[in-house]
């Protein structure tokens, strides 16, 4: 790939091809389908749990195999980023959730479900705001609390793309949100069909994403985002717009009710466009290892990002966040 700047981008697709090739990775095929609740401590990894994963850069990843994508690294960091984007986003909503539930979180017989909970920021700070209600949090990762958590919390380590250990028609509300870098296009189909399932008739599923699609971008942020997109395309079958597929995927199972809102990238857009910026480059940065795979050199993918958000800044750039919800019919 040729170097980088603000004047000649080098992003040519065919020119890409003809200036390297890209290396192909061996991946495990060593996947978990646990369905218990452990009992040690979130930070503690079991042999099993441990062939999971690589390490690169003294940074912990998933090895991919067919039930396991994710391509940002395990760790404390990227925890710390996902928490910061948890609050700015509830900010930028009012709450944590769209659907129309707010009358029966008061009820002592709610039962709510978030996959991909992480660290489980979601969970816990929902189960403080409705004590009545029971909560529950999946991740493939034990990275969320075992002992200090409320009473009506609890976790479970599962795979969503496994298949999720709870019976059909458990759950009056499931959540999942920011799996774009988690799931292929295959993937999508295979995970909103599972949380349906577990999904009571009535109740409700919701999911929360953004596309990587940016508007009033310059010529450069548009050139780079689309090699971006190609590339984990091709290599990775990954799709950076995704928001259009999970409204066809919803809509197989009932209607879909849709909002949006816009989020300002860089300073122009005051303290939120500012953290913005600031968590959208550690985020970007934090995919390093999967742009490598692609065909970026770090350097390359370090200077992309830094001139992307340095136009996003100069031409008022911003992002939309997407929820999407649908009620189950009871049929």
């Amino acid at each position: 790939m040729g170097k980088v700047n603000s004047k000649t981008i080098h992003y040519s697709l065919k020119s890409k091809k003809k200036q390297r090739q890209l290396s192909t990775n061996s991946f495990s095929s060593t996947s978990t389908t646990s369905s218990s609740e452990v009992s040690h401590s979130s930070q503690e990894i079991s042999p099993n749990e441990e062939e999971l994963f690589q390490y690169v850069d003294n940074r912990r990843f998933y090895k991919w195999n067919d039930y396991v994508n994710y391509v940002y690294p395990v760790d404390h960091d990227e925890t710390d980023r996902s928490q910061m984007q948890h609050f700015m986003y509830k900010h930028v909503w009012g709450r944590n959730f769209s659907s129309p539930i707010e009358q029966e979180l008061q009820s002592d017989s709610m039962r709510i479900l978030d996959v991909g909970c992480g660290s489980g920021t979601w969970i816990l700070e929902m189960a403080s705001e409705y004590p009545n209600a029971h909560f529950t949090g999946v991740d493939i990762a034990r990275l969320y609390p075992l002992e200090i958590k409320p009473e009506n919390v609890s976790f479970a380590q599962a795979n969503v793309l496994v298949g999720l250990p709870f019976p059909d028609d458990t759950f009056d509300f499931i959540h999942m949100s920011f799996m774009l870098f988690a799931f292929t296009l295959k993937n999508w189909e295979i995970a909103i069909n599972e949380l349906i399932r577990v999904c009571k008739p009535g109740g409700y599923v919701e999911l929360m994403e953004k596309d990587i699609f940016w508007f009033n971008e310059g010529p450069f942020c548009k050139a780079a985002r689309t090699v971006m997109a190609e590339e984990l395309r091709e290599k990775k079958s990954m799709e950076v717009v995704i928001t259009p597929t999970l409204q066809k995927v919803l809509s197989q199972h009932s209607t879909v009710n849709h909002d949006e809102k816009v989020v300002p990238l860089g300073e122009w857009g005051g303290k939120l466009g500012k953290l913005y910026r600031e968590l959208y480059s550690w985020g970007a940065k934090n995919l390093k290892n999967v742009m490598i795979d692609v065909g970026f050199s770090e350097d390359e993918w370090n200077e992309t990002v830094d001139i992307c958000l340095k136009q996003l800044q100069e031409r008022k750039g911003y992002d939309k966040i997407h929820r999407f919800w649908i009620k189950k019919n009871e049929n």
